[in-house]
C-alpha cells in the first residue's frame, strides 16, 4: 500500500467518528470507525492500531455519554416528581437540539480530539487519545 493512500486510510479512521456521532447519534461513531478498521486492519500495521485507537476511544465516548444521560435523566426525574408540587416536568425544543447539555460536551470533545488525531494521521504520525479507555486490544 502507498503511504499516502495509509495515511489518508488514518485519516478517515479517525474522521469516521465524527461522521457517525451525528448521522446515528447512539453508536454510530463506533460502528463508523469499527466497520473501516475492519476493512483496513490486515493491511498495515499503522492502520490496525490507528484503528484500535480511534474504536477505542468512539467507545470511550458512548460510554460517558450514556453515563452522563443517565445521569441527566435521574436529575430531572428527581426534579419533576421527587418533589411535592412539580408533578410534570416541561419539554420543549431545546432538549432535542443536537448540541444540548452533555451531548454538545461529548461531541465538542469528539471534534477536537478526533481533528487532532486526523491531523497527526495525515502526516503519518501515530496519535493516541488522552481521554480513551483501552477496551480494543
Amino acid at each position: 500500500m502507498k503511504q499516502q493512500e495509509e495515511r489518508n486510510w488514518a485519516l478517515a479512521m479517525h474522521l469516521a467518528g465524527i461522521a457517525g456521532m451525528l448521522f446515528i447519534p447512539p453508536a454510530g461513531n463506533i460502528i463508523a470507525a469499527l466497520v473501516l478498521w475492519l476493512i483496513k486492519r490486515n493491511e498495515s500495521e499503522f492502520l490496525n492500531e490507528t484503528g484500535k485507537e480511534a474504536l477505542n476511544f468512539q467507545i470511550t465516548l458512548s460510554i460517558i455519554n450514556v453515563g452522563l444521560n443517565l445521569l441527566g435523566m435521574i436529575n430531572h426525574w428527581e426534579w419533576s416528581w421527587g418533589r411535592p408540587g412539580f408533578n410534570y416536568y416541561y419539554w420543549d425544543l431545546r432538549h432535542f437540539s443536537l448540541f444540548h447539555g452533555t451531548r454538545g460536551v461529548v461531541m465538542v470533545v469528539n471534534i477536537v480530539f478526533s481533528a487532532i488525531a486526523a491531523s497527526k494521521a495525515n502526516n503519518g504520525i501515530f496519535y493516541k487519545y488522552p481521554l480513551s479507555w483501552r477496551l480494543v486490544k
